[in-house]
């Protein structure tokens, strides 16, 4: 592998691989994925990340973004013409630019397009012919009012930190050996296949999870289309063996809504089911199958660690978010803390208090919260797929779980507090209020409420500011999608509004003595193009303190 400090010195006789990637306004983003994506050109390796330029016109906020001065490699095997016309781009006269709005937020938009640019050659003038070409050839023009400038990112194996990405090429590479040599012979060279390809994946043991572009990338989908198709079940079984894998399936989006059925309109995916994973290799059963102590047993479970917690779930009726990692460590970290000033912040030892998680799903936050030592967690949770994930995963970690169900006529089932570490109400949280007064005085202070449901969880901060110790109050982490730009202001209506909420649920004595601020924000994951999944931790504690 190379790296900056191993890179070879450049000569102008070498010829070194560049990836084009657009940099475009915030309000084109849209416009310029979607044109990229239907013709096949859209890196989804990489996600689209805020742009900042520096005087060289690099990256300084993303580090697959980098200056054409820098990191550059050569490659033995590449050669002129260009790449680009692989895909059918000819000769097309650049337009000139429109001035733009330098104060506008921009973004970076990746291709999986290679340019290869000898060093003699002119970088600027290279880069703007092919922006040329391939906007013409998506059909996007400046007079449209589309604008995009270049900037330069390695390429892929040169990103390539981990040697077990290689080992899924290692089985394409097996799998296309076992072709017969008049299908080889219409072929490109197996080594310019491997090269065109991108080899990341995600084991979840026992299953591999590959990304939504597998085999996306020039020139895989027209062999794949006319010629390879049919021998692709032998590849998943030769990737199986050499990932040493059971099942193989490639990821997709989690959709906002659901289709609808005989002429009903489409309803919202509440429930957060993953209906884009498509099955390659194995069998993950039946998707319509309802959450029944049968199916459970009959049914494809996977599990993930993280630190060191366990989660288990069914990839067919449940999701699963890598990108909450961060969040869930904070919150390990910020409980599990020794120091004086973390635990003046908590208020109490986490062995003696409660906490609340109004959306559980298979644990992502209330098993971080467990293993921190909290005494007791509530979680409350609609998919029953999701509730037999969190109560397997609990059992994997050793904590005790009991699920409690609604009654059929729609009265909190009556419930007795037992000693089992997670109490999970298979339920909608509407009722949290109800449950948690009949609980209040047989468990201990719940300080913290953990409210993480997207776009926003706002719906669920009238039933936090209830469930929340009316004495010592405590802490609502209110998850919330927002643009970038808004952060700040978001935080002053959030905080706006839980005090507004403090004095309508609270008598006007009790509400007056409380304090209410976000201390802090955290910028968990970027969601969207210029939208960021963010934590605030709101504090509502006495005045007293």
């Amino acid at each position: 592998m190379s790296s900056e400090a191993d890179a070879p010195d450049i000569t102008l006789n070498e010829v070194n691989v560049f990836f084009l990637s657009f940099v475009v306004a915030s309000h084109q983003v849209r416009t310029i994925k979607q044109a990229l994506d239907r013709h096949g050109f859209l890196d989804k390796t990489l996600k689209i990340s805020p742009f900042t330029a520096d005087k060289n016109h690099s990256s300084s906020s993303d580090d697959n973004l980098i200056s054409h001065a820098h990191y550059t490699r050569n490659f033995d095997n590449y050669y002129q013409p260009c790449p680009l016309q692989e895909h059918g781009l000819s000769e097309y006269h650049v337009p000139p630019p429109h001035s733009h709005t330098l104060a506008e937020q921009r973004h970076v938009i990746p291709t999986n397009l290679e340019l290869r640019i000898a060093n003699r050659e002119n970088k600027e003038a290279r880069a703007m012919h092919a922006k040329g070409q391939v906007l013409c050839r998506i059909g996007v023009t400046n007079q449209a009012g589309i604008e995009a400038h270049l900037s330069f990112r390695a390429a892929p194996s040169t990103r390539l930190h981990d040697h077990s990405r290689l080992r899924l090429a290692q089985a394409v590479r097996k799998w296309l050996h076992t072709l017969s040599s008049p299908i080889l012979s219409t072929l490109p060279k197996i080594d310019t296949l491997l090269k065109a390809g991108r080899w990341t994946y995600t084991v979840y043991d026992p299953m591999l999870l590959l990304p939504s572009n597998f085999l996306a990338q020039y020139p895989w989908p027209k062999l794949l289309a006319q010629r390879l198709c049919l021998y692709l079940p032998n590849l998943y079984t030769i990737i199986s063996r050499q990932l040493n894998v059971t099942h193989i399936a490639i990821n997709g989006p989690i959709p906002a809504l659901l289709p609808g059925f005989k002429n009903r309109e489409p309803s919202l995916n509440i429930l957060r089911s993953p209906s884009a994973l498509v099955p390659l290799l194995g069998n993950f059963g039946d998707p319509n199958l309802p959450p029944h102590m049968l199916n459970f047993e009959n049914a494809f479970w996977v599990r993930a660690v993280q630190s060191h917690i366990t989660q288990q779930w069914a990839p067919l009726y449940t999701m699963f978010s890598r990108g909450n990692i961060s969040e869930k460590r904070r919150l390990l970290d910020v409980l599990s803390s020794t120091s004086t000033s973390e635990k003046g912040q908590i208020g109490r030892e986490p062995r003696d208090m409660t906490a609340v998680d109004l959306y559980a799903g298979i644990g992502y936050f209330a098993f971080s919260y467990a293993k921190a030592g909290v005494q007791k967690v509530l979680c409350w949770e609609l998919n029953g797929w999701s509730v037999e994930g969190l109560r397997r995963g609990a059992k994997r970690n050793g904590w005790s779980t009991r699920v409690v169900k609604s009654s059929p006529r729609g009265y909190p089932a009556s419930i007795e507090n037992g000693k089992e570490r997670f109490l999970v109400f298979h339920e909608s949280n509407a009722n949290a209020a109800n449950r948690v007064n009949a609980l209040r005085e047989r468990i201990a202070p719940i300080r913290h409420v953990n409210c993480g449901y997207l776009p926003t969880s706002c719906k669920s901060w009238n039933i936090a500011i209830q469930v929340l110790d009316p004495t010592e109050g405590g802490w609502i982490h209110a998850h919330e999608n927002v643009a970038a730009k808004d952060i700040q202001q978001r935080k002053s209506e959030v905080v706006n509004i839980f005090r507004d909420l403090i004095h309508h649920y609270r008598v006007q004595e009790s509400a007056s003595s409380f304090i209410v601020e976000c201390q802090h924000i955290e910028k968990v994951k970027s969601y969207a193009p210029g939208v960021i999944h963010c934590v605030y931790d709101i504090a509502i504690l006495p005045s007293r303190r």
